[in-house]
């Protein structure tokens, strides 16, 4: 009797065992299966900081359009906020934006916002950043990217010089001379007038560069007022804003006249065709793209800086159908000359920055 109770007993527990065993099993490969770098069934978020207002159709729009699509594609949750043109304001914007502890990873960027971020990066060690249009190095949760308008700019200057010289364009005046408007009298819009000057140069020895600044980055009836002064006393054919919202004040100024500008940072050339022939581009949106992509994929080089060229795809012309359309053909040849020059590095800018 108690050994046939014995071996009943034993029947019972293996039963049990078996039971459990597969259970068990079954919720460790669940939990394996579930588990990644941002947290099981977790979309990555991220927040992309302004320091300024959306809307410029330019710099801070170009990150947004690669912030929705890091949305879109790469499956991350975005919330932008915009700081405003109150410079006061932005410190506090920004931290509030970390210590909330919504975001895997906070964009922001500007030449304007390096001592706030270096300052709040090293406040809350455990907060990554994306940096973007200026560099931060050497802290271990900032990425920095960076974007060599300078090259970028060696093609508008020399854009703006075939412009000018041009037998085949009905604005085109004898006088060669060429402006540029920048938003404020800072390192990286003088880098941006360097390269367009070096462009220029590059051309034509005779080419002259008439500049003026704005003092801001939001006043476009001001750049208005500036760019119409190069057309008009200045003799100025084409114009290159480099002054993000204000700068489309510029471009008004130029489609007003009938004569010649060069947008910035985004493909501005639909705004006025055939009066903005060319933009010079800062790809912002697929770089940002870029840059979260390897965030996802735990690649980006935190610590570290990027240089994104004409080689790199990080600058260039803005060629579409408008370009195509109100360009001429030996204008269009040359600047496709001068940046394979570039890419293959016969040609070497210099920037004011380094």
């Amino acid at each position: 009797m108690k050994k046939g109770m014995g071996k009943w007993i034993l029947s019972i527990c293996l039963a049990a065992v078996m039971a459990i065993l597969p259970a068990c099993g079954g919720g460790n490969s669940d939990k394996n299966a579930g588990s990644s770098g941002d947290g099981a069934g977790k979309k990555l978020s991220v927040g992309y900081y302004v320091n300024a207002t959306l809307g410029d159709k330019s710099f801070f729009d170009s990150v947004k359009r690669g912030v929705d699509q890091a949305v879109s594609d790469l499956g991350f949750e975005a919330k932008t906020i915009e700081g405003g043109t109150n410079q006061g304001d932005w410190a506090a914007g920004l931290e509030s934006m970390i210590s909330s502890k919504k975001y895997d990873v906070i964009l922001v960027g500007t030449s304007q916002m390096t001592e706030i971020v270096k300052d709040l990066a090293q406040k809350y060690p455990d907060q990554k950043f994306i940096f973007f249009d200026d560099a931060i190095k050497d802290m271990p949760n900032v990425y920095s990217m960076t974007y060599s308008q300078s090259e970028g700019s060696f093609l508008a200057g020399a854009f703006a010089a075939y412009v000018t010289t041009s037998t085949e364009l009905k604005a085109s005046n004898p006088d060669k001379v060429i402006g540029f408007v920048g938003g404020q009298d800072i390192p990286i819009i003088n880098d941006f007038k360097s390269g367009y000057e070096q462009g220029a140069q590059y051309v034509d020895k005779d080419i002259k560069v008439v500049s003026s600044y704005i003092g801001n980055f939001a006043d476009a009836p001001k750049a208005k007022e500036l760019a119409l002064a190069q057309y008009n006393s200045q003799k100025a054919d084409i114009v290159y804003q480099v002054a993000a919202a204000a700068g489309l004040g510029v471009l008004e100024a130029g489609n007003e006249k009938g004569l010649y500008t060069i947008g910035v940072d985004s493909n501005q050339n639909g705004l006025y065709p055939g009066s903005v022939l060319s933009s010079m581009m800062k790809n912002l949106d697929t770089s940002t793209v870029r840059a979260l992509q390897m965030f996802k994929d735990n690649k980006l080089p935190f610590g570290q800086l990027e240089v994104l060229g004409v080689k790199e795809g990080g600058v260039g012309l803005a060629e579409d159908d408008n370009y195509n359309k109100y360009v001429p053909q030996t204008i269009r040849d040359n600047m496709e000359q001068i940046t394979q020059k570039l890419k293959s590095g016969e040609i070497k800018v210099k920037s004011t920055l380094e």
